[in-house]
């Protein structure tokens, strides 16, 4: 009887691996974003790919923020809105006006291709515009993953 039940269990620890081995892990950073939207405060929560060398934040004059993560490869992931106010917490501004902001700043929603190959994409989500660039069209399905991760909670 000891015999029969040990192959069944081997087969069971086998089907368990193959299951494990066709499933896709996404490889992602979670990044929490703090902002204040009116009189509530919110997190923005998006899982960027892993491979973040550094980390950069630009405000333009218009009050246009950008945070855009760098890769060693030279690709981009990048989260921006509409800045009304420079206290340490960003203060989002909604509305149509902001959002033509951003995107003058940034540039419009869609997908491409660079004139290098790499691929582009650039989403609104809420009120931000959320993407990427310079990304090897092999890794384009990660950074998509990303963009469609991202999530308002309450903060």
């Amino acid at each position: 009887m000891y015999q029969q039940t040990k192959p069944r269990g081997i087969l069971l620890i086998m089907a368990i691996a193959a299951i494990c081995s066709c499933t896709t892990l996404k490889q992602v950073d979670t990044v929490e974003y703090a902002f204040a939207e009116g009189v509530f405060n919110r997190k923005l929560v998006v899982a960027v790919p892993v491979g973040v060398t550094s980390e950069t934040h630009h405000r333009d004059s218009n009050g246009v923020l950008v945070r855009t993560f760098h890769y060693a490869d030279g690709s981009e992931f990048y989260i921006a809105c509409k800045d009304h106010d420079l206290k340490p917490l960003i203060s989002v501004e909604r509305g149509a006006a902001s959002m033509e902001t951003v995107k003058r700043s940034v540039g419009d929603e869609g997908q491409g291709t660079n004139t290098n190959g790499t691929a582009w994409r650039r989403a609104v989500r809420d009120c931000f515009v959320v993407g990427y660039d310079f990304v090897d069209p092999k890794k384009a399905k990660e950074f998509d993953y990303a963009i469609h991760s991202m999530k308002v909670r309450k903060g």
